[in-house]
């Protein structure tokens, strides 16, 4: 746990707002909402506290769910849904599914490069027309640039064709259409296996080609030509774009915005490991007001649970604990992505489960409790645990069984959970405790010392770190 230091520096400067329990959700006591809004946001949100993220985003409320607000003014949702890997033919579906009022997911994250555009526009404009609303719907999609249209020429080819495949949703009368545009990559990489960097230049279209050179061949500046691209669209009165960012860049890179650019990075998409282990990268979009979106959230941590058994395990606990304050069952899924947007870090969680979307919602991720510092601490320490393949310390529920009327014969019902497996663990004299480790859902037999036949089965139905006391 080396680097612990450096996120959990960052996370406590945020939470320099208060963390006081209470009977609502994090953000009605967080959220300081305009006069405008105070009507479109859920019925608990109610409190004055206002927070600023330190990554530079003004946490507010629109049309019933969190935003954040950019450094120029424009908003952006802060639960989206990734579909850059979706299979064709449930994005529609999807999509439409996302926008519900069960949900109110209003951000999609896609990419030019996903050739999907069109069926997200599709998804949007089924999903719109379902909520059957009398006004428009406002809508945020994410979209990039891929490394091959690098170069100013050639990244106003690959904005132009994402606005010709999102135009379905952009002309729908019951649409409002926000576009953020991101550089993708700063270049392609040979290093890296996927990048088939010669042979996707010579895929490309021929106008495509003919429009700018190989961005390979100059790579220390052909991204930045594609900003000065991006720069001139967003001004530009006829194109709707409402921000502009990038993705998968290093600080060195970013830097050197300030050089030629007119104007700064309003997004930045990074993955969990950049946002972890890269202070400098999180302290300058904190001085810059820029904006930071996680990807890779969920597969790079809980989705790979054998990674670190005893993280995960800290993860529910820190899911049961604020389970009990919400009145409903929470996931170390919903754990750690609550525990990022809680601090002004928007997620884009992918899934091809329409059960798994609703839970990672924005709906629902709305409703989860404010961490304590503990908590925070323990969700911290447990994503790192998942990143470096170093293990948190094992967290049990531990049990005192208590002989109350006669003596008994202590068995575990072993990993079947019944007499083929069961291991004998002591013998307790009427009266005598014995204190025992273990774990939720975990079968215990008592047997009468005296006669075998007959015993009481008991489930452990308490959560990590819980104790739990059995009267035998």
């Amino acid at each position: 746990m080396m680097r612990i230091g450096v996120i959990l520096s960052f996370f406590m400067a945020v939470m320099a707002v208060e963390t006081s329990p209470a009977d609502a959700n994090f953000f009605s006591r967080q959220i300081n909402m305009g006069d405008d809004e105070k009507s479109s946001a859920p019925a608990g949100a109610s409190s004055n506290i206002g927070s600023e993220a330190q990554v530079g985003s003004i946490i507010t409320f629109y049309d019933g769910a969190v935003y954040a607000k950019l450094v120029n003014n424009n908003r952006i949702p802060l639960v989206g849904y990734g579909v850059g890997n979706l299979k064709h033919d449930l994005v529609k579906g999807m999509v439409a599914s996302a926008l519900q009022d069960n949900k109110k997911i209003m951000l999609i994250d896609t990419a030019h490069a996903s050739k999907n555009e069109h069926l997200v526009a599709e998804g949007i404009v089924k999903g719109v027309e379902k909520l059957n609303r009398t006004k428009k719907t406002e809508v945020h999609v994410v979209t990039k640039v891929w490394y091959t249209h690098l170069g100013y020429e050639r990244t106003k080819i690959s904005i132009r064709e994402s606005l010709e495949s999102l135009r379905p949703a952009l002309d729908h009368d019951k649409v409002n259409l926000r576009l953020h545009v991101l550089l993708h990559w700063p270049r392609c990489y040979s290093s890296i296996p996927w990048m088939e960097c010669e042979r996707e230049e010579q895929d490309l279209p021929e106008e495509t080609r003919a429009a700018g050179p190989d961005p390979s061949l100059d790579p220390d500046n052909a991204w930045k030509q594609s900003w000065r691209a991006l720069e001139d669209m967003y001004l530009s009165d006829q194109y709707p774009i409402a921000s502009i960012g990038l993705s998968n860049f290093h600080l060195k890179e970013i830097e050197q915005v300030e050089s030629f650019a007119q104007i700064h990075p309003h997004v930045i998409q990074m993955n969990l490991w950049s946002l972890l282990y890269d202070a400098h990268l999180i302290e300058y979009c904190h001085q810059h007001r820029i904006h930071v979106q996680a990807y890779n959230v969920v597969h790079g941590t809980v989705s790979n649970v054998e990674r670190a058994p005893r993280a995960f395990r800290h993860l529910e606990k820190v899911a049961a604990d604020l389970s009990k304050e919400v009145g409903e069952p929470l996931t170390a899924v919903q754990v750690v992505l609550s525990w990022l947007i809680q601090h002004g870090i928007s997620v884009i969680p992918r899934t091809s489960n329409v059960v798994r979307l609703e839970e990672n919602s924005a709906v629902a991720l709305l409703n989860v409790p404010a961490f304590n510092d503990h908590q925070v601490d323990t969700v911290a320490h447990a994503v790192e645990a998942y990143l470096s393949g170093d293990d948190l310390d094992e967290i049990h529920v531990s049990v005192t069984f208590h002989a109350v009327s006669k003596d008994i014969m202590l068995y575990w019902m072993g990993h079947a959970g019944d007499e083929s497996s069961e291991v004998r663990i002591t013998l307790l004299r009427q009266g005598e405790t014995f204190n025992e480790t273990t774990y939720p859902t975990h079968k215990f037999r008592a047997y009468d010392a005296q006669n075998k036949d007959v015993w009481i089965e008991h489930e452990i139905n308490a959560n990590y770190g819980e104790h739990v006391h059995l009267e035998l």
